[in-house]
């Protein structure tokens, strides 16, 4: 299922909301490197490996992510969502938690986020979720402004942690 926006003025963006697929691996690649980017982080891959990476990978069954695409009307991929689905066993929920959620500069405050929300909340209501999670960094004033309008809790006693690179393989040897 998509969801098209339609352009009011020739000045407003047109874009449809859909499920992403293997096509797209080119399109997220460069918006990856984009997200890198506005981290201040390079890539560690080139993105031609990147586009086959995530065609190959991010859309098999097994790959516990679902991908959201926001397509301008030329097709292009100008923002994504990335999310998985599972248990909350202490709350005894169906719960999504967002992985990355991400709209090319050019095309924000054009609504392009508020579409890709509402499109998880879609898929929340069809997939009898009672909860959704994400993570912000605390510096980024423009996500938080766009998150607080929707009422989120806040639950500022969380620490993310991330396991990766050699002290990830140190742990599993």
């Amino acid at each position: 299922m998509s969801i098209e926006i339609r352009a009011q003025t020739a000045s407003e963006l047109a874009f449809e909301i859909r499920p992403a697929s293997p096509a797209d691996g080119p399109d997220l690649a460069l918006l990856a490197q984009e997200l890198l980017a506005f981290y201040g982080l390079s890539s560690p891959y080139q993105r031609s490996y990147m586009a086959h990476a995530i065609s190959n990978g991010a859309f098999q069954e097994n790959s516990g992510i679902g991908v959201l695409a926001a397509a301008d009307a030329s097709g292009k991929v100008i923002g994504f969502l990335v999310y998985g689905q599972m248990f909350a066993l202490a709350s005894c929920r169906n719960s999504l938690f967002i992985q990355d959620i991400f709209v090319t500069r050019k095309a924000r405050s054009a609504g392009v986020g508020q579409a890709l929300m509402r499109r998880l909340f879609d898929i929340a209501d069809t997939e009898n979720v009672e909860q959704i999670d994400w993570t912000m960094d605390p510096w980024n004033d423009q996500a938080k402004r766009f998150y607080e309008k929707m009422g989120p809790l806040l639950k500022g006693d969380k620490v993310f942690y991330r396991l990766m690179g050699p002290k990830f393989l140190k742990n599993i040897k």
